[in-house]
């Protein structure tokens, strides 16, 4: 009897196992997936800029507002550094714009703390989490309010990390 109970129990680990592995392997293909709709997209809007049908300055700042990685911004020849933007002051929400940027500028002393709390506040994988803390500084996330961003700022902030609260461009 036990070693059928064994036998069995082996055989549960062995299907949770293999359940893992087709989650991951379902979640890897949607996330190639969803490059893969980013890089057409992207194709679609330089096609369109080209013949004229989209405005290029509209674009380019958009774009110097989103992209917030020196290396992002030299692929659209921006200037590598960002423009610092005024940090918002809770006085400033009275007038509060759609959207505010929570930009992490440093992870600190502590980056596997500043991962931990990355991943539970963007919902990410560990390995996209890790590769947006170290491309810091960057965008970690777009939220309706401000205070919802102060809360991600005082989270971060108490793990080590160095993170600004910024209006959004659009």
């Amino acid at each position: 009897m036990n070693k059928r109970l064994e036998q069995l129990l082996k055989k549960q680990e062995e299907l949770k196992a293999q359940i893992q592995k087709i989650k991951a392997a379902e979640a890897s293909e949607e996330r190639k997936k969803d490059t893969r709709r980013k890089i057409l997209l992207g194709a679609l809007v330089l096609e369109m800029m080209e013949r004229g049908e989209l405005d290029k300055n509209v674009i380019d700042k958009r774009l110097d507002g989103f992209l917030s990685r020196s290396g992002d911004r030299t692929l659209f020849n921006l200037p590598g550094e960002v423009t610092e933007s005024e940090p918002i002051t809770p006085s400033e929400s009275v007038a509060q714009p759609p959207s505010f940027e929570v930009i992490l500028d440093s992870f600190g002393s502590d980056k596997i703390k500043v991962l931990g709390r990355t991943c539970n506040l963007t919902n990410l994988e560990l390995k996209e989490a890790k590769d947006l803390v170290e491309s810091a500084p960057t965008l970690l996330m777009k939220v309706k309010s401000l205070d919802e961003a102060q809360d991600m700022k005082k989270q971060l902030e108490e793990v080590g990390a160095t993170v600004t609260v910024r209006k959004s461009s659009d």
